[in-house]
């Protein structure tokens, strides 16, 4: 008996309808249930390894992705052949196999018999299956049932008939066209078979148990699932594929294919290594034409040891390597362009010999003449402040408390003002606007009240009025 029960609910049906399929809410629950499956087939792996079966454990994908067409409408658990076997198969399942069967769930088991559990939101299910795309197996299948003395079909109706009343098998996916194992005879099997082998139909057989009477029975319905997977391990050893069910002589086309993948893997890699060679001619053609090109475009006389240092000239005497004998001097290149003037040097100035310096040939240039000194403007003079008399203002008026004055001198000379305070010393406070300050009454004069303050002009003009319209 299983060591950890699945104890199916309600609730774990409902988290596969369809109305909860398509969304990811309820991933959390179906993975919960994912597993509890899980854990449950490791009691099943254990009892079919007592038998002589050796499969690896997969679960399907608990939430939608592009891998279940983002819907999951039910959770699968795969008995399958475990990596071993399945390398030896892949060889040959691997060709032909289109990208889009690398993205589905499902795609890598149904190239493989293989018994599974599955759970939906109406009923779980123990089942063996064969796919179309089993070829291997089908294949196989086909092998035997083609022999003249094959006894297939009579050991498979022995152990089908041997499965318990529940167990059911069609070829299909209708449920109503599963006939009972029970009842099944050989001559009702081979048509069956047939049809799975030619690849039209595949070929399932099992135990449905209803979601009422799982959950009804869960106490026991653990132990029941176990029982009824192992019994199906018979009727997966004679239709799956094995070394010891091999009627392909597979051996021998695994072979071949081995081969002609080292064929193919050779010239792949003669006709790298013959573009390479290829490659390294063309370059080194390349250089060489290059190389020729620059011979071409340097001059026909190259520089040698013997024409290298011609141009400098014959070697000097050893006279000439005496101390105190003068030393040729060597000739100025002309110098192309106008030759800049350089300024003379002064009067008094050694040469380089230690004499005097002679003044440069030709006539010297002229200075130009001097500016006339440009007479000064006259400055200008400031107006002196005019007399009290002059601006009409009084000037017999006392100077007392709250009179208006003018100022005379200073900052704020020409201001009007008004006197805010005496302060007895011949000096008084004056209220010029929004400032007040300290002024000697020197500087002050009184102002007749009775004239009106200037007005200030402005610059702004206004626009000129309009002409009057004559009356008609």
């Amino acid at each position: 008996m299983s060591s950890s029960n699945l104890r199916l609910t309600d609730g774990d049906f409902d988290a596969y309808s369809p109305t909860k399929a398509t969304s990811k809410a309820y991933s959390r629950p179906r993975m919960d249930i994912k597993q509890r499956a899980l854990t449950w087939a490791r009691g099943v792996v254990a009892r079919l390894a007592e038998q002589g079966f050796s499969v690896d454990v997969q679960g399907s994908d608990e939430h939608p992705s592009i891998r279940n067409r983002y819907r999951v409408d039910g959770q699968w658990v795969f008995f399958w052949r475990d990596e071993k076997a399945r390398e030896d198969l892949d060889r040959l399942l691997s060709r032909g196999r289109t990208i889009a069967a690398e993205f589905d769930e499902f795609g890598a088991v149904r190239q493989h018999v293989f018994l599974a559990l599955r759970i939906t939101a109406h009923d779980i299910e123990i089942g063996l299956s064969v796919h179309p795309e089993a070829k291997v197996d089908l294949e196989n299948l086909r092998a035997r049932l083609d022999e003249a003395d094959s006894t297939l079909p009579a050991d498979l109706a022995t152990a089908l008939r041997a499965l318990p009343d529940q167990f059911r098998v069609g070829a299909g996916s209708a449920r109503d066209e599963r006939v009972a194992c029970s009842a099944l005879t050989e001559e009702a099997l081979v048509p069956l078979l047939r049809r799975a082998t030619d690849g039209q139909e595949p070929l399932w057989l099992g135990w449905t148990v209803p979601r009422e009477a799982a959950v009804e029975h869960t106490d026991i319905l653990d132990g029941q699932l176990e029982d009824a997977l192992t019994a199906l391990a018979p009727i997966y050893r004679l239709i799956a594929w094995s070394r010891e069910n091999d009627h392909l002589a597979l051996d021998r086309r695994i072979e071949g294919v081995e081969q002609e993948r080292a064929r193919a893997h050779a010239e792949l890699e003669a006709e790298n290594e013959r573009w390479r060679a290829e490659q390294t001619a063309a370059r080194e053609r390349s250089m060489e034409q290059a190389k020729t090109r620059l011979d071409e475009s340097l001059p026909a006389r190259r520089p040698t040891l013997e024409n290298l240092f011609r141009s400098i000239g014959p070697r000097p005497s050893a006279s000439a390597d005496k101390p105190g004998a003068p030393r040729p001097q060597p000739a100025r290149r002309p110098q192309d362009g106008p030759q800049l003037n350089r300024p003379a040097s002064r009067q008094g100035a050694s040469s380089p010999q230690g004499g005097k310096a002679t003044p440069p040939a030709g006539p010297r240039p002229e200075r130009a003449p001097l500016q006339p000194d440009r007479p000064k403007e006259p400055q200008e003079t400031r107006p002196q402040p005019q007399t009290s008399a002059a601006s009409g203002g009084s000037t017999g008026g006392p100077l007392d408390k709250g009179a208006n004055v003018r100022v005379l001198r200073g900052p704020f000379e020409g201001k009007l003002g008004v006197i805010g305070e005496l302060d007895g010393r011949g000096g008084a406070r004056v209220l010029l606007g929004l400032l007040s300050t300290r002024m000697e009454l020197a500087d002050l004069e009184p102002v007749n009240e009775t004239q009106e303050r200037p007005v200030l002009g402005t610059s702004h003009r206004h626009p000129p009025l309009p002409a009057s319209r004559k009356p008609r």
